[in-house]
């Protein structure tokens, strides 16, 4: 995979359709109103640093497992293993997420578009299955179906922006959207966690490391140039809806009906025929996003089987595609398993499920974007050629940006399940207590295989009881 094909998987993954008709009403309805699309600009400014760390750790250490791999070398096995754990469990609550929200969107399209009421769990369970054979076909597959639906997905929504500005005026877009009063107003919290949702997937460029041609090189221009069309489409777009929804008035259109926020606001602006294009394009959205997620879960899943923690068959690869299958075929039965238990339970695909495993998986990519960062600088602490900005102050700065918006989202953990349940209010802890079993498990036993597939050195062979035993390793790469 060259920089294009990778940044077209992260950035569907991001799927800034999606993000807008799914995640972003939430931000408004439920979080910071007005002030989401500044929200966006904070969001990509903290990521924005945290890249600056992340690709120069990619530059060293090449591993489908990268939160684990990154951590382990930086801060050693206990808390790389921790971080691995938590990796594991927080993207297939996200695939759970998206699982969820395809069928709860499909169903509304289809009833919509074509008059057919199939329920959820039939679209769900469905293109789950087509994810996971698109998924052990190749990644490579993906890519290029994946740019396709990006470039007409992200191009329909620029056309919404020129049309708002076109139709409504400039006097319609709210400057207090970008002032910090509205961005930290309401509950803030919920509306950083969904923005937060919006740009996950361009840590995946790491992941996809082994499948890049010279990942030295490939990998961190992949993530600066993903995070900078992500955050530019997303601002534009996001501004755009709340201007084309009345501005002010936007807050109380999202809360009154959040899942057609945004096919209201393109109505406003386009006519009829925007809504119906843009709900067929929401759809295949949707089904880019689970496929990129499906793959991002797989090849942790498959990087702990090939570490031995998980059982070792989770590492094998096809004989003739090369890809994960057994690893592949082994989360998407996990999470049908789990959407079986929602649904028997009668929970809402996209209020219920959607909010308790977004919540949940977000706070777990966030948490392990700041532990990351920390461990960037633990990384080049012990190099001679650490550079001031690049490798210490601003992986610092992302760190505590990231663990800030991990403290919003616990403190308003309740508001976005909208359960006064303890038990499901309490889901956080269960991210504390699988990494604690992480790092019990990185305490007991050592690494089994080489951190870096593509290095000459060979990290995981070094004892790493103590960092500085670490260094003649490391120096090699």
């Amino acid at each position: 995979m060259g920089v294009r094909s990778i940044v077209f998987m992260v950035v569907a993954t991001a799927a800034p359709l999606t993000a807008m008709a799914s995640a972003f009403p939430l931000a408004v309805a439920l979080g910071n109103g007005v002030g989401a699309p500044g929200t966006y600009v904070v969001v990509a400014l903290i990521l924005a640093l945290f890249a600056v760390g992340y690709a120069a750790m990619s530059r060293h250490v090449t591993n489908a497992g990268a939160f684990f791999a990154y951590v382990t070398v930086g801060l050693g096995r206990r808390l790389g293993m921790a971080a691995g754990f938590v990796a594991v469990l927080a993207y297939n609550l996200l695939v759970l997420y998206v699982v969820g929200l395809v069928g709860y969107f499909a169903d509304n399209i289809f009833a919509t578009e074509l008059g057919i009421h199939v329920p959820w769990q039939v679209f769900s369970f469905g293109l789950l299955a087509v994810a996971l054979v698109v998924g052990i076909r190749g990644v490579e597959v993906n890519a290029r179906v994946l740019g396709v639906l990006l470039i007409l997905e992200t191009g329909l929504l620029l056309l919404v922006d020129i049309a708002t500005l076109v139709v409504k005026g400039p006097g319609a877009y709210p400057i207090s959207s970008l002032s910090p009063t509205e961005i930290f107003s309401g509950a803030v919290g919920i509306g950083f966690m969904f923005v937060f949702i919006s740009f996950i997937g361009f840590e995946a460029t790491a992941i996809f490391g082994e499948e890049a041609r010279d990942p030295r090189r490939t990998v961190p221009r992949a993530t600066k140039l993903a995070i900078a069309f992500i955050g530019i489409v997303y601002l534009l777009s996001s501004w755009s809806l709340i201007a084309a929804s009345g501005g002010t008035q936007a807050p109380a259109a999202a809360a009154a009906d959040p899942g057609n926020f945004v096919f209201n606001a393109a109505h406003n602006v386009l006519g009829g025929w925007a809504t119906h294009v843009m709900s067929w394009l929401l759809l295949t959205s949707l089904i880019a996003v689970l496929f990129a997620l499906h793959g991002m879960a797989t090849r942790y899943l498959m990087a702990f089987g090939r570490e031995g923690v998980l059982p070792r068959p989770l590492g094998r690869t096809h004989s003739r595609y090369r890809t994960p299958h057994v690893a592949a075929c082994t989360q998407a039965v996990i999470v049908a398993l789990a959407v079986v238990g929602y649904s028997l339970a009668g929970a809402d695909p996209y209020l219920d499920l959607g909010n308790q495993t977004a919540g949940l998986g977000a706070l777990g990519v966030i948490a392990l974007m700041g532990t990351t960062s920390i461990a960037v600088i633990g990384f080049f602490l012990r190099r001679p050629d650490r550079h001031w900005w690049t490798h210490l102050v601003a992986p610092a700065l992302a760190a505590g940006g990231l663990f800030c918006g991990c403290y919003l989202i616990i403190d308003n953990y309740p508001l976005l399940t909208g359960s006064d349940s303890a038990i499901v209010n309490a889901m956080p802890w269960l991210l504390v207590a699988v990494a604690v079993i992480g790092y019990i498990v990185g305490a007991v036993r050592p690494l089994r295989t080489n951190l870096d597939v593509f290095g000459t050195g060979t990290i995981a062979e070094a004892p790493q009881e103590n960092p500085e035993r670490v260094s003649p390793s490391l120096g090699e790469l």
